[in-house]
């Protein structure tokens, strides 16, 4: 991820414009991530020291400084550096510092000799001197011993500076505005259930004659705290919008020292153009669940009963309201039933709200919201004549309790059907 530094963008009035690449210095660009590249590979099993003297020695103009700092750092975040130490640094450097401070009080006017007393220590230890100095700042960051770097193309590395570039720019977003439209109904489900992997507030609007669904995600700069972390789920959500068919984003933006309010705005579509030439190719990415709901799936499968969970392909639309998307389904074996279960985000209590509203103008299926007890919001707060309930958890979502929800809005379904 690049930091905001590292972008090439320009105010325009009150917009923020992200400036790719030119085609005249693309061929420049692709010499210096090239150079970037070939570094990283030959200084596999060297100490991190090494590559980032080398990638110093690499002849940037002024004009080319903040696209250089951006690729050299993408390569970095590909690279896996270890430490490597047969010996304890933190020990090793405290039984050498008392070592000389035994020696200087002895013979006070004595020269005081480092190599005498690294030998000294290498003798009892039965290692060499040079053993003792690799060991001694092991575990400093420039000494870490680059042992893995997954590398790509220069061009591949183009593209994703450009796509890092605009994550960055969301990095300082107050609320995000997106429009997409996509061929297949699983590449919604696929967007959706990224959205909720990576905990965003936000809310789904259906758009007239199937022309696909408008988004408001709430952005870092929109809450009081956890502002990094939700930056970068928030960042990272980005190539999920861009892998449907068509594609819309604007943003409200805090920018720069003076945080002044910008706007900002990117689209793209199946067909290639100037400003989308860059986006890296779409990757297929299996759907994926948050680890507390993994969990929860993994304890709700071992219960015995009738009931049997599932991960849930549903978007439940209350029209002119909002949609629902849930994690888990939960299918009677017996009645065919099904109740289905969102595990809603910690960011903001607004979020729980919302869904009370859908349930309270009339959520078209049965549904249980768990909710952590840190958004403060009470069970009662859900009415309970409705098809629908909130279960508040402490830490971790309890399997049996989750269950009993299960079926009280069971009950509550099977009591309001006509006989």
């Amino acid at each position: 991820m690049l930091t905001a530094d590292m972008v090439h963008a320009r105010r325009r009035g009150d917009r923020l414009v992200v400036v790719p690449v030119s085609p005249a210095d693309r061929p420049r660009a692709l010499e210096l991530a090239t150079a970037y590249l070939d570094l990283a590979a030959a200084h596999i099993g060297q100490p991190r020291g090494s590559l980032l003297e080398a990638c110093r020695g690499i002849d940037v103009q002024p004009a080319e400084q903040r696209l250089a700092r951006g690729l050299q750092k993408l390569v970095l975040d590909r690279c896996q550096f270890e430490e490597k130490a047969a010996l304890d640094p933190v020990e090793l450097r405290r039984t050498l510092f008392a070592r000389a401070a035994s020696a200087r009080r002895e013979n006070e006017r004595a020269a005081f000799v480092r190599a005498a007393i690294v030998a000294a220590e290498a003798g009892e230890r039965h290692i060499s001197g040079d053993e003792i100095e690799v060991a001694l700042f092991a575990d400093l960051p420039d000494a870490h011993v680059l042992r893995e770097a997954r590398l790509l193309s220069p061009e591949a590395l183009l593209a994703e500076h450009h796509l890092a570039q605009h994550q960055a720019v969301l990095l300082r977003a107050q609320r995000v505005r997106a429009r997409v439209w996509s061929a297949a109904p699983a590449g919604y489900r696929h967007l959706f259930r990224r959205l909720k992997f990576l905990r965003l507030l936000y809310r789904i609007e259906e758009l007239p004659k199937r022309a696909g669904y408008r988004l408001e995600i709430d952005g870092p700069y929109s809450l009081f705290e956890s502002v990094t972390k939700y930056g970068l789920q928030l960042a990272l959500a980005l190539p999920d919008l861009m892998a449907c068919d068509r594609w819309a984003i604007e943003a409200d933006l805090r920018w720069g020292q003076d945080r002044r309010p910008l706007r900002y705005a990117w689209h793209g579509s199946p067909d290639p153009s100037p400003q989308t030439s860059e986006v890296p190719a779409r990757r297929a990415v299996a759907d994926e669940l948050p680890d507390e709901v993994a969990a929860l799936l993994r304890d709700l499968s071992a219960l015995p009963g009738p009931w049997r969970p599932a991960v849930s392909q549903a978007v439940l639309d209350l029209r002119g309201v909002g949609q629902c998307v849930p994690d888990l389904e939960l299918v009677h074996q017996e009645t065919g039933q099904t109740v289905y279960l969102e595990v809603l985000g910690f960011w903001s209590r607004d979020a729980v709200w919302k869904r009370i509203e859908l349930a309270r103008k009339g959520l078209p299926e049965a549904v249980v919201f768990a909710v952590s007890k840190h958004l403060r919001v009470s069970e009662a707060a859900l009415d309970f004549e409705l098809p629908a309930a909130l279960y508040v958890y402490a830490r971790v979502m309890n399997a049996q309790a989750v269950l009993a929800r299960i079926e009280d809005v069971a009950a509550r379904v099977a009591a309001r059907a006509p006989t």
